[in-house]
């Protein structure tokens, strides 16, 4: 399928391209964070129980940070995926489909301020947290009986969208965009620049002959 020529591209396809790489990318940052959930032991039981409480404290704040930024280019993507719909008749069905699978993100985001309904400030306790994004049981009591915590694709992105489920959504989305539009190309004009000059590459000159 041929692409759009770049200087018939609506402005907001890159724009969008580049919000959901930039999710994609903190998505799979998420996958890589774990934490050891280790039983204090040794001669300093103390020491190793705040070792591992800081531990702990450090991996959800990286994971509500990776889950936030992930979120608010999400919600970005949301609107200029919108922008495009009238222009790119080909995208709309895929745009239908990011909207719709994307929606429980702008509800949470819109609750953000509802003390009675914090999907993101639940946080606020850890276990609630854990809980929420299915990274303990709904019924756990603490972290008893749990050597460690890792994320997987089986979190819940705001306590409501799997995370594996989304960066699927996410790279078909790219994947289209780059296929219809060729998001990633060198511009002619840059790829030219880059390589020798005709009078360079030219064949040297054959030197008089010394006349006898």
């Amino acid at each position: 399928m041929a692409s759009v020529a770049p200087e018939r591209r609506h402005p907001s396809i890159y724009l969008l391209g580049d919000h959901l790489d930039a999710a994609l990318a903190m998505g799979e940052d998420l996958l890589t964070e774990k934490v050891a959930l280790d039983t204090p032991a040794g001669t300093s039981p103390l020491r190793d129980w705040m070792r591992q409480n800081r531990d702990l404290n450090d991996f959800l704040a990286t994971a509500r940070t990776l889950e936030y930024a992930m979120t608010a280019r999400l919600l970005q993507a949301r609107k200029r995926a919108e922008e495009l719909k009238r222009g790119e008749s080909r995208l709309r069905p895929l745009i239908a489909l990011f909207v719709a699978g994307t929606a429980p993100l702008a509800d949470a985001a819109a609750e953000f301020g509802d003390t009675d309904a914090r999907d993101f400030q639940s946080a606020d306790a850890a276990l609630t947290f854990l809980r929420s994004r299915g990274l303990i049981a709904q019924d756990a009591a603490g972290l008893e009986g749990l050597s460690r915590l890792a994320i997987s694709e089986d979190y819940q992105i705001a306590g409501r969208i799997r995370l594996g489920t989304l960066l699927d959504l996410i790279a078909t989305f790219l994947d289209t965009l780059d296929l219809l539009f060729d998001l990633y190309a060198e511009p002619a004009d840059a790829a030219d620049a880059g390589g020798p000059r005709a009078s360079e590459t030219a064949a040297p000159t054959a030197e008089p002959s010394p006349v006898a």
